[in-house]
């Protein structure tokens, strides 16, 4: 990939614009955590309230099921939104050399994509006894993959989700899903003959524990706006 010189969609690598003091450091075990995705402010799929601002994710993976990265509000991760004017508007130093980097995965393109539900349906994803009286067709409708916007899909029950007034906003996978061809063999990713949910290649992504996904809410009626982090696992 080229150096990165602007703020571009991205799964793993080093944040960029984040000032170092706002770097999140895990309070289970001290140690910085390490940086899942970054996607900037859009009025359609991702609205954080304000051009320029940018929602960064982390959790740590220092020591993986010993910290608490799982739970929302457990300081083992962090979901942060960024001010245009506190860019630094490059890439973020690691605060250490033990800083662990997750691969990186820059987004070139969003495709935009009709889960099939009613707006009535959807409000029934986030409460658990309306979500479990749901057709099985209803919520298997709802992709697995990493996305902005839509409704979650659950891999054990809406209960662990925050309250009005904060609103789901996406879904991080624990594998990076490829909807095109690579233009040349990359290690550790692999084609998928069974071409799931449209991609082309896979490979491993964060610790979400088995086959997790991770959860992404923002409360946009905080100053600043505030961002909650969570996933499940089968």
């Amino acid at each position: 990939m080229p150096p990165q010189v602007s703020h571009e969609d991205k799964l793993g690598g080093l944040p960029f614009g984040l000032p170092s003091s706002q770097w999140p450091v895990c309070k289970d075990c001290g140690k910085p955590q390490s940086l899942l995705a970054q996607f900037g402010h859009h009025a359609e799929r991702l609205d954080l309230g304000k051009p320029g601002r940018v929602l960064s994710v982390f959790q740590c993976n220092h020591d993986p099921g010993m910290c608490s990265t799982w739970e929302g509000g457990s300081g083992a991760n962090a979901c942060l939104v960024t001010e245009p004017e506190e860019s630094t508007g490059k890439l973020t130093p690691a605060p250490t050399p033990e800083t662990i980097a997750e691969r990186e995965a820059r987004v070139v393109d969003w495709i935009v994509e009709d889960d099939g539900l009613s707006e009535s349906e959807a409000a029934r994803f986030f409460q658990a006894d309306s979500y479990f009286e749901l057709p099985p067709l209803k919520t298997e409708l709802v992709p697995t993959s990493t996305r902005l916007g839509g409704v979650p899909h659950w891999i054990q029950s809406p209960d662990e989700a925050p309250g009005a007034p904060w609103q789901f906003v996406g879904q991080l996978d624990s594998t990076y899903s490829f909807l095109r061809p690579l233009k040349e063999a990359v290690s550790g990713v692999h084609a998928d003959p069974d071409r799931w949910e449209g991609r082309t290649h896979f490979c491993a992504g964060p610790n979400f524990g088995d086959g997790g996904i991770a959860y992404l809410f923002i409360n946009r009626q905080s100053v600043p706006v505030s961002g909650w982090f969570f996933w499940q696992c089968g």
